[in-house]
């Protein structure tokens, strides 16, 4: 298969997220794209995948490149101490950002699962959520290693979890195909809707287990 020889890093960079992209508006989970799902999609002749192991000398070096997330088993080569110091690095830019460089009250709001994706592109786009997750187990877990505060549980009533469950659970309908099982996993996956982070593991032990809390609520499979 023949490779052009003019093109230019911007250009090839720029196909590639264009491909990204419509990869993403198909639905495609944004830590599985793949050599396989560029292929499938490109629609330009002169984009062969030689172009970027050529230009970049591998796909993985391309994804980087471009700020697109690599698959969970590329990721096995970071250690835990390198992506907890990358979601520090995010944590300062949110501080910056939201000018709350300053010591925080108790009343304040706490590093979240919804800003680290804000602002995880202006980082780099290193590291993505589920990596993050994936990686540690919780939210909660990385925050307590960086000692970043998290939001604070204690004295939430049964009803008040109830109604964060509830609100997660729309929105991961909003998301996941009709057929796909409110887990755990799922749940972790969109817990971003609160100011207060409430893991399922509170959930759990506010309603017996997780099968328990989702018969309470009324939620289906």
């Amino acid at each position: 298969m023949a490779v052009k020889q003019d093109v230019s890093e911007k250009e090839a960079i720029a196909h590639l997220k264009k491909i990204y992209d419509l990869y993403l508006k198909e639905g495609g989970d944004p830590d599985r794209f793949t050599i396989r799902q560029y292929n499938r999609l490109n629609d330009n002749s002169h984009m062969y995948i030689d172009i970027f192991v050529k230009r970049f000398g591998g796909w993985n070096t391309c994804l980087e490149k471009a700020g697109i997330p690599l698959g969970f088993r590329q990721y096995k080569k970071h250690s835990n101490e390198e992506i907890a110091q990358y979601v520090n690095k995010v944590y300062k830019i949110y501080l910056k950002e939201e000018g709350k460089g300053k010591a925080r009250s108790k009343g304040e709001k706490v590093f979240r699962m919804r800003d680290y994706v804000r602002y995880n592109e202006m980082a780099g786009n290193k590291f993505s959520l589920a990596i993050i997750l994936k990686r540690f187990g919780s939210w909660s877990e990385v925050l307590k290693q960086l000692d970043i505060p998290i939001g604070r549980t204690r004295g939430l009533t049964r009803e008040q979890i109830a109604d964060h469950v509830k609100r997660v659970y729309e929105i991961f309908r909003e998301h996941e195909r009709p057929t796909k099982i409110f887990s755990k996993e799922m749940y972790d996956k969109y817990n971003f809707v609160e100011d207060v982070y409430i893991s399922s593991k509170l959930v759990e032990r506010r309603f017996g287990t997780w099968v328990g809390a989702k018969k309470a609520l009324g939620l289906k499979p």
